[in-house]
């Protein structure tokens, strides 16, 4: 059967004509037709898709390519320490009378999902004995430490779970309590701290530090 646009023209005139044409031959014709159409209709429609989603993925790139300033603020803090040290040395930076004031260091923890209830209860125990633990020349230098789980209700803890607050007397006891990565010599940093710090590393899924001080 001749499917060609004339040979179409031609049953059509014929059929209007009232020609010898069965109603089964003009239905298939128009049936082929409709395929047809879908056919292409379906062609266009998939590459609007396709083009759609190019365009997407390439904003989606974009986006994602685009710096976080937030991430910067912790740079300069760090590389603001590190000048400090490297100009004043390490026995001064983490001595106690160094840069007297109160210094509050938070601290929150968010825990793998898959991280025991026991485990997570043991980093507060260990947390919290650093009270007593965290010593220099024999003596506790935290000057307070307050801890506990998550209640805010504000929908804005960033799945955080547990939050600490220390108190410091001076920059030099927080410098000597932080260590790494400001302070890599073992002589200038709590070995203690450090030793939690290696517990506590595997069960975390992210974690907030925040130092400032109170009294400026």
């Amino acid at each position: 059967m001749d499917d060609s646009p004339g040979s179409r023209q031609s049953v059509e005139a014929r059929a209007e004509a009232g020609g010898p044409i069965t109603k089964g031959r003009v239905a298939v014709s128009a049936i082929r037709f409709l395929i047809a159409s879908a056919v292409s209709m379906v062609t266009l429609t998939g590459c609007s898709m396709e083009s759609s989603e190019a365009s997407v993925g390439g904003a989606s790139a974009s986006t994602a390519a685009t710096p976080d300033p937030t991430e910067q603020v912790d740079k300069d803090a760090a590389k603001a320490l590190r000048e400090e040290l490297s100009r004043v040395g390490p026995g001064k930076f983490t001595a106690t009378d160094y840069k007297p004031g109160k210094v509050q260091h938070i601290v929150l923890f968010k825990f793998k999902p898959d991280t025991p209830p026991k485990e997570q209860t043991e980093t507060m125990r260990r947390f919290r004995s650093l009270m007593t633990q965290a010593t220099r020349g024999g003596k506790p230098y935290i000057e307070s430490l307050d801890s506990g789980i998550q209640t805010s209700g504000e929908g804005a803890g960033n799945g955080m779970q547990q939050g600490y607050v220390l108190t410091f007397t001076s920059e030099g006891d927080r410098n000597y309590y932080v260590g790494k990565p400001i302070v890599t010599d073992p002589k200038f940093y709590d070995a203690a701290h450090e030793s939690f710090k290696n517990f506590v590393r595997p069960f975390l899924d992210g974690a907030i530090v925040f130092d400032f001080n109170a009294s400026n």
